[in-house]
């Protein structure tokens, strides 16, 4: 289902490939289908564009000269500073801010690349991958492993447990 060369979207002139594929041997067993509007109006597509941490709002709206990662639309150079600056006072509250958007998923790999029921989670995961911190993967004992790509430091986390995503809650919450 990754490979159908009949899922090409002409109006983006883009490949398209199913976000998750683990449904399939479900799928003769439905009997009805509901179905809401959910997705109708956002075509169900996600770009990171802007976000906030320590108080600072990072991300000027506008058109990024540089490649970007999958789902991701992003462009302030003061994000690079900040980060940078290990002294700076916003630059603990980005780094952990980065750290969550890197951790706080169920996105597994699959195949070398991210793979996720969710074009949200999948905007999140690429902007921490694109400002230098790249989920590697879980090992062994289900922690979560996280690259510095600037200094192939590797951050390990403890995954506890998660709370998923809930229509009441509205939210999806790890602890580590």
């Amino acid at each position: 289902m990754g490979n159908d060369v009949t899922m090409y979207d002409e109006e983006q002139d883009m490949q398209m490939r199913a976000q998750s594929s683990n449904l399939n041997e479900e799928l003769g067993q439905v009997e009805y289908v509901f179905s809401d509007k959910t997705g109708t109006l956002t075509a169900n597509i996600m770009e990171f564009k802007k976000f906030s941490a320590g108080g600072r709002s990072y991300g000027k709206g506008v058109k990024p000269t540089k490649k970007q990662e999958e789902n991701v639309n992003f462009y302030d150079p003061e994000l690079d500073a900040v980060l940078g600056d290990k002294g700076h006072e916003d630059h603990d509250a980005l780094m952990r801010v980065i750290l969550f958007l890197a951790s706080c998923h169920t996105i597994i790999i699959d195949q070398g690349s991210y793979n996720s029921s969710s074009p949200d989670e999948l905007a999140l995961v690429n902007a921490a991958k694109q400002f230098g911190y790249e989920f590697i993967d879980k090992d062994t004992e289900d922690n979560v492993v996280i690259l510095n790509k600037e200094t192939q430091e590797k951050y390990i986390y403890k995954l506890l447990g998660t709370c998923e995503f809930s229509s009441d809650r509205k939210r999806q919450s790890c602890i580590f």
